[in-house]
């Protein structure tokens, strides 16, 4: 019973809440000074001794994915940088690569294979919390310190990466000075780890894990006792949390949540929970309940949680949870709320589907933890009202999360980037790239893979569905046949096993083809390289005619096609 008024509660926040929608005017004031930004920290950041105008920042309708081509720029900053904003030039690059790569070479040793993995979580005599704590304290970290720490935790299936870039870009926009700690990268593994919205530096990064490598090292009980992969990088993003005194912290969930070792942070006052589906079901469990629980796991006594979770039997769980923790559960209205007004719905458009689908719950996120901060970042912000602030609008305008809904030019290429991997998230990203495509007869070409997983027939239905694509690619998540780069190396899959999935994918491919009554264009390709090996033979880049190319069911795969590009034009230059 009480669960049931608690879920009756949470639906009536939203209903309450969206009968007060307002959107503030967003003129600037006459005398703004402009934006405060420090060079070092790359973001506009809170200055104790100025006035609230300082941090006022020019409204740019910017967060459409899609940018304009740029000859001189290359692949990687068309993905990483689409406004050219930051400055690159670092005279010790080569040096600092070399140093990069060692690390990572030395990182990739504390990676697993997958059976091993898959193991070690179900393990019930290990517990990945304690152990993770273990290692903590090894390296030099104390629970002491890390409680002085403040979190935001993010957990769900798809959008939690998302949801944690657009509240950190708008807790920046406040002048807040952040840390953020997701997962998995891109390209190079100190995306994963990022200050004022930027990746650490690589020779940053490479200092950082010499340091806490070596102090693990030393502190061996017995051999080969060292943290994994994933456990290592979360222990290094602490460090660096620390070192950089940031005022506070989001972090997202790795698997899981209940068990997930980001699960250790004592600090949290703050929680969401994004959207839910089935996924990682070999760890997490075969239903959506056993799924939501495990999500769920992430929420402390005391704390806020934000859901836009919609299932009933998803919310039910989270509900039931949230009573167990004496926490306090908010369902957040759709974000389409915040832009009823005449100035709202012309601005609607402009936003990409991440902000559609999870730029409420980082707003909600957002002003629940300014509103519970003391000191001089404390706002007093009315979680019952729908009410969009002009830093709240600035902070969604120039957030920016690569390979999530994104749209590149480059080299005649219209490249789609999504990480897709769920039927839920498909879905969005079949949807994005229709009405992208809309009203073109440009060719079609899909290039598809998916790491984790057997039900991956529903997301070959949803891309057969979305259009005739004229060329179909299946590769493993390799920018190249064979490398000896670290950073380009799939250590936990090997490359005999990604092939193997490749061509199931391609056989797959071809029964729902005949199902669906569509022609099949299945191929299946050794690396990321030779598929574009193939375009290239097959449609002249001098032709003057754009290729509409979309890449998407890992992440994975999106870094491997930015590398395969970069050295293919650069090869070619």
């Amino acid at each position: 019973m009480a669960t049931r008024r608690l879920i009756h509660s949470v639906r009536g926040y939203s209903k309450t809440a969206c009968r007060a929608i307002k959107l503030t005017e967003m003129a600037q004031p006459a005398t703004s000074t402009g934006p405060m930004y420090n060079t070092q920290r790359g973001g506009p950041r809170h200055n104790k001794s100025t006035s609230k105008s300082n941090t006022e920042m020019p409204i740019k309708c910017l967060s459409t994915a899609a940018v304009n081509q740029r000859q001189d720029r290359t692949l990687e900053e068309l993905v990483f940088d689409p406004k050219g904003e930051l400055c690159n030039n670092n005279s010790n690059a080569a040096r600092d690569n070399a140093e990069f790569e060692r690390a990572i070479n030395q990182l990739n040793s504390l990676q697993s294979n997958e059976a091993t993995l898959l193991h070690s979580v179900n393990n019930p005599k290990k517990n990945p919390k304690l152990d993770t704590l273990k290692y903590l304290e090894r390296s030099g970290l104390t629970m002491d310190t890390l409680q002085k720490l403040s979190f935001i935790h993010v957990s769900g299936s798809k959008g939690k990466g998302s949801t944690c870039a657009l509240t950190e870009s708008l807790l920046r926009h406040h002048g807040a000075h952040t840390g953020f700690y997701t997962s998995p990268h891109l390209v190079a593994t100190n995306e994963r780890i990022r200050v004022d919205g930027q990746p650490m530096s690589k020779a940053k990064f490479a200092k950082t894990f010499w340091k806490v490598f070596n102090r693990l090292k030393e502190s061996q009980g017995v051999e080969q006792d060292m943290p994994a992969y994933f456990k290592f990088v979360t222990i290094l993003a602490f460090h660096v949390f620390v070192e950089e005194q940031v005022d506070v912290a989001l972090l997202e969930v790795g698997i899981g949540g209940e068990y997930d070792c980001t699960n250790v942070v004592p600090n949290v006052s703050t929680v969401g929970i994004v959207s839910l589906g089935l996924e990682h079901t070999d760890l997490l469990g075969k239903t959506l309940g056993e799924i939501a629980w495990q999500k769920a796991g992430i929420i402390k006594p005391g704390s806020h949680v934000f859901t836009n979770v919609d299932q009933p039997e998803c919310l039910e769980v989270i509900c039931q949870r949230a009573q167990e923790k004496k926490a306090t559960l908010h369902v957040v209205p759709p974000t389409r709320e915040y832009f009823r007004s005449e100035i709202g719905a012309k601005l609607w458009d402009t936003f990409n589907e991440i902000i559609h689908l999870n730029g409420a719950l980082a707003i909600q996120l957002a002003s629940d933890w300014l509103s519970r901060t003391a000191g001089p970042l404390h706002h007093d912000y009315n979680l019952d009202e729908v009410k969009l602030e002009p830093k709240m609008l600035l902070g969604l305008q120039n957030a920016h999360w690569p390979g999530r809904c994104q749209l590149v030019e480059y080299k005649g290429l219209r490249l789609h980037l999504d990480g897709a991997h769920t039927v839920e998230s498909m879905t969005v990203c079949t949807e994005w790239f229709v009405k992208n495509i809309k009203h073109n007869s440009c060719p079609k070409i899909l290039i598809f893979n998916r790491t984790r997983g057997t039900e991956y027939r529903p997301l070959l239905t949803l891309l057969i569905r979305c259009c005739d694509f004229d060329m179909v690619c299946f590769t493993p998540n390799v920018a190249f046949p064979e490398t000896t780069v670290p950073s380009q190396l799939m250590v936990r899959i090997s490359m005999q096993n990604q092939l193997l999935r490749a061509k199931d994918f391609a056989t797959q491919w071809t029964e729902v083809c005949k199902k669906e009554n569509k022609p099949d264009r299945g191929q299946v390709f050794d690396s990321v390289t030779e598929v574009f090996q193939a375009i290239r033979e097959r449609y002249d880049r001098n032709s003057g005619q754009q290729l509409e190319v979309l890449v998407t069911g890992s992440i994975h795969l999106l870094g491997a096609t930015i590398s395969a590009l970069s050295f293919m034009e650069e090869s070619r230059t």
